[in-house]
């Protein structure tokens, strides 16, 4: 038995044949498989709009990206369950649609480019006013003033 004080390395909790995280590891790749199945042979083009949650207890958990792929998949889901009870899924009693908004929206949004630009002139009046302010003041008016050169 080890001491709570020698705790296991790295190394040896990420090799482990067993422990949590052999389980969590096996349950990962197990749905991975799954659902590849599910976008490849049984739902083609589907990967942006459905994907597999969950497994438990016989019960497929599927997240479905809005309401019409939720019906899409109910319409299809006698068969979805045969085919997958007769390939990779004996045990499979039932599956369970969930619908989740977020699947679609998962793609982040480019940051968007500032239009805002300072004219010439502008920097101009800058390093006018930077001669006549405080230090402090007067850097930061000298960097904005050096932004009108950096846009050219």
């Amino acid at each position: 038995m080890k001491s709570r004080y020698n705790p296991d390395t790295l190394q040896d909790v990420l090799t482990a044949k067993s422990g949590k995280l052999a389980k969590i590891q096996q349950k990962a790749g197990q749905l991975q498989v799954i659902n590849q199945f599910l976008t490849t042979q049984l739902i083609p083009d589907c990967e942006e709009y459905c994907r597999v949650a969950n497994l438990r207890q016989g019960i497929l958990v599927i997240e479905v990206a809005s309401g019409v792929w939720k019906t899409r998949l109910l319409q299809l889901s006698q068969s979805i369950l045969s085919h997958m009870q007769e390939h990779i899924l004996p045990s499979l009693h039932t599956i369970e649609l969930i619908v989740n908004p977020q699947l679609f929206n998962e793609k982040p949004e480019e940051p968007k480019p500032n239009p805002r630009k300072i004219s010439a002139d502008t920097a101009q009046h800058l390093v006018a006013l930077a001669e006549h302010a405080p230090p402090e003041l007067a850097a930061t008016l000298s960097r904005l003033a050096k932004l009108a050169d950096r846009d050219k």
